[in-house]
């Protein structure tokens, strides 16, 4: 390896400089909004002589170290042969005590763009101003130093010998990495059916660049098959960091394990899991700055030692192990995962840290992220997980209870901004009852709300006493609204929804194709994978790929016997029908279980059909019958699944709502579970929002039914038949009940995949041929 670095001038200052508290009533989306606003208008007011946004770039040699230095200065004054740095810094704080908290870390800043462009232009002497502008009422603040570049290279080197000795460690670390993963071996005696040309495909993507999109079934082992020939492309020193998303905590899980074994088998490589903020943090529903949370205080003054003493003594950080640190050290473990990822090998999070726009890593990815790869697991959730991110509401009836938390609080700005909140809801208050598309917002509401917010920020801020939770709650749902109508076009639509006294405005994405394909330029390797990506043309598009992408469809390794899928065509599901139905449903259920004692699940519409359904469920025999609870926590979902032991003496029904928390990342191997009963085709109940789906789809020249309907269902059953065969040795059952399932949509998939399944059209039916599988070895 080279002994070069790249570093950019926030990096240096940031690690080295900064203090203070993590206090999000500074910090945040809508200060950082708003400074970049002020930042602009200060420099538009400057007169020709003030060069804005400079950037600045410099190699110094540091012992036996290259260093890259860049950044860009907010402006730069030049009067003849005098020159001054001007660096701008807006807050909600007061102004002199923002000054006197962080002087040492602006002044940094500043004064390494002030040698960068001293030794440019060949300077002896340059000055620095730094400019203050409060976000409230805009007052300003001006501090100015004089220094020589003599003065300057001291203060500058000093800096970049402090962060080599840092460095110099990673630096080591990283050979090493380097080194073992040209050596290391597959960890396993030989590659499964279909595994090897995923890890070759894979190989390709990470040391060359590009996108590939792969249907992988159950049983390949994606994750090791992505990560070991990702690791593997560290040899080449072409990628610095491994980024692993996934939907669901089991398979962050999986991901977690298979790295350790890696690491096992000889990879010197650090990995980092990233637990959700809410499932990590100390102090739960409270505000993130020092009055309200004790392990925010002193954070920044802390963290660098900590840093530095975490990367030495630990190769991986569970989420056990970044609790245990931030314990014993008194500060925010959320925080600590994400500053220690900046220093680690591999990261395995949320697909929100990459795609969400409010929440996503800006650390990586609003800079250079091109040598970064990508692995994006159960791709399949991106379609409704990407809605999701891009799409937010506000309501009157949270604003009212907001408004409540500060009435007696005498605050000017806080109360207009208040009144011009309380004038945007009244707009629409004359709407009928239901859902109204609008096209747009007046542009005297989206300035009431950028009002509201900077004025909610210094309450937040200075009258601490008044901030409640619905104050909060309600400042966090207006700031994301706001920030994601920045992304408002023909894919996405404003509606609003009046029911009773209340209103509420939404911003709903119908196609987060474009806002995911933007996403994924910013790195320059991307392996997308599921096991269920059909309908093919449907997931290409939604996910934010391409017809001309590379893809690979790979086989089951398993023997297709193992699996026998049948088909009751002869029964309707359909909503009206339900009630009609559903004895027979059940009586076909009862069959289908009493082949043979193991455990099944039930997969039923919705929570309706579930409590409609139980009544019929009696059985004559010794049967335990379990029921999936609305709004489960991680703890009784593994209670629930618990109750599926392996060798089971007596059956166990679980019955469950399909594309549930039980509908997929459910991994019972062996015999814990050997049959599924999948009840209705999953389409989503119709509601304003699919249908603006579809009436979407269908004007781009789509078949909208099938984008807003059918294929998300399609998807669900697909995860839910997955549920059955997950290792080599696994034998089940499967029973789909619905009079849709022979149509063409359906059938010509079900050719595909089960090219082997069977149409019953009666409990009889279902009996032979349970009792014939079960009977064949």
């Amino acid at each position: 390896m080279e002994k070069k670095l790249k570093l950019s001038v926030h990096q240096l200052v940031d690690f080295l400089l900064r203090v203070g508290d993590i206090d999000n009533r500074i910090y945040n989306s809508t200060t950082m909004q708003e400074g970049s606003r002020i930042h602009a208008m200060y420099q538009h007011m400057q007169g020709s002589n003030y060069l804005s946004e400079y950037s600045l770039f410099e190699t110094f040699k540091v012992d036996d170290f290259e260093i890259s230095l860049e950044g860009r200065a907010d402006g730069i004054i030049v009067r003849g042969d005098e020159v001054t740095i001007d660096e701008i810094k807006s807050t909600v704080a007061k102004l002199d005590e923002y000054y006197e908290e962080q002087k040492e870390w602006h002044l940094g800043q500043a004064k390494c763009y002030a040698l960068m462009y001293a030794h440019e232009k060949n300077l002896d002497h340059i000055s620095i101003d730094l400019t203050y502008i409060n976000q409230i009422d805009e007052t300003k603040l001006v501090k100015h130093f004089s220094y020589t570049t003599e003065e300057l290279e001291k203060d500058i080197e000093k800096l970049l010998h402090e962060y080599l000795d840092f460095y110099r460690y990673i630096f080591d670390r990283t050979k090493k990495r380097n080194e073992s993963a040209a050596k290391l071996d597959f960890p396993f005696d030989d590659f499964r059916k279909g595994q090897r040309k995923l890890a070759k495909y894979t190989y390709g993507i990470a040391t060359n660049g590009g996108i590939l999109i792969c249907e992988a079934p159950t049983g390949i082992g994606k994750t090791i098959s992505t990560l070991y020939p990702s690791v593997k492309s560290f040899a080449l020193e072409k990628n610095e960091k491994i980024f692993y998303l996934t939907a669901k905590n089991s398979a962050k899980e999986a991901a977690f394990q298979a790295m350790n074994l890696l690491q096992e088998k000889g990879l010197e490589a650090t990995d980092i899991l990233i637990t959700a903020k809410d499932k990590i943090c100390y102090c739960p529903g409270k505000a993130c700055n020092p009055d309200e949370c004790p392990y925010a205080k002193g954070y920044y003054t802390k963290i660098r030692e900590i840093l530095v003493d975490s990367l030495h003594k630990y190769k991986t950080f569970s989420r056990e192990t970044i609790l245990s640190i931030a314990s014993f050290n008194g500060i925010c473990p959320f925080e600590l995962s994400l500053d220690l990822s900046l220093y680690v090998d591999v990261i395995i999070c949320d697909y929100n840290y990459f795609f969400d726009p409010i929440v996503y890593l800006k650390r990586y990815f609003d800079e250079d992220a091109i040598n970064n790869v990508v692995l994006v697991d159960e791709a399949h959730n991106l379609a409704d997980r990407g809605r999701s991110m891009y799409s937010a509401s506000i309501s009157s009836f949270d604003f009212q209870r907001a408004r409540k938390a500060v009435r007696h609080l005498e605050h000017k700005k806080i109360k207009n901004a208040i009144k011009r909140i309380s004038k945007l809801f009244n707009h629409y208050e004359e709407y009928d009852e239901g859902d109204h598309l609008i096209p747009f917002l007046e542009p005297t509401h989206l300035r009431g709300i950028e009002a509201y917010l900077l004025a909610a920020s210094d309450v937040n801020k200075h009258h601490h006493e008044f901030v409640t939770d619905e104050f909060t709650d309600f400042y966090f749902e207006l700031n994301k609204f706001f920030k994601l109508l920045d992304y408002y076009d023909n894919s996405f639509c404003l509606y609003v929804t009046r029911k009773g006294d209340y209103t509420s405005i939404n911003l709903f994405c119908l196609d987060p194709s474009e806002q995911l394909y933007r996403t994924f330029q910013k790195v320059r390797s991307k392996v997308i994978f599921s096991a269920t990506l059909s309908p093919l043309d449907y997931y290409l598009g939604i996910i934010g790929g391409s017809d001309k992408d590379p893809f690979i469809a790979l086989p089951s390794p398993f023997k297709k016997e193992n699996l026998k899928v049948m088909v009751a065509p002869n029964i309707s599901i359909k909503y009206k029908n339900r009630n009609a139905t559903i004895e027979k449903v059940a009586s076909y259920i009862k069959e289908f279980v009493s082949g043979k004692v193991g455990n099944y699940f039930v997969y039923v519409p919705s929570y309706e059909y579930l409590t409609s359904l139980l009544p019929y469920l009696e059985f004559d025999g010794d049967v335990n019958l379990i029921v999936q609870e609305k709004d489960m926590d991680d703890r009784s979902k593994q209670d629930f699944l618990s109750c599926f032991a392996e060798n089971p003496v007596k059956t166990t029904i679980g019955v469950v709502v399909l594309g549930g928390a039980f509908g997929e990342g459910v991994d019972l191997v062996s015999d814990r579970l050997i049959g599924v009963a999948v009840i209705g085709v999953g389409i989503p109940q119709i509601c304003f929002e699919r249908d603006r789906i579809r009436e979407y789809f269908s004007s781009v020249g789509k078949d909208g039914y099938l984008y807003s309907y059918v294929n998300p269902g399609i998807n669900k059953i697909m995860q839910a038949v997955g549920r059955v065969i997950r290792s080599e040795n696994d034998r089940g059952v499967a029973l789909l009940i619905d009079d849709r399932y022979l149509t063409k949509t359906y059938s010509d998939l079900f050719e595909n995949k089960w090219p082997n399944y069977e149409v019953v059209t009666s409990k009889e039916e279902i009996k032979d041929i349970v009792n014939a599988f079960w009977k064949r070895r």
